[in-house]
């Protein structure tokens, strides 16, 4: 008897990539408001392309 192979869900990595990023902009000695301005673009920068990858389905 075989078990058929189920499909997974895409792994999604970018979380962890916005914390490093911002985890690292904070150990360099970025300001607060530097380090908030790249949370956000990164943040809006993630949503432009989640939401460009929908548009296929």
């Amino acid at each position: 008897m075989t078990i058929p192979n189920i499909p997974q869900p895409p792994r999604r990595s970018w979380p962890y990539a916005v914390v490093a990023i911002t985890v690292l902009a904070i150990q360099q000695g970025w300001a607060a408001q530097q380090v908030t301005t790249l949370a956000v673009s990164l943040l809006v920068l993630v949503a432009l392309i989640t939401s460009a990858g929908r548009g296929n389905e």
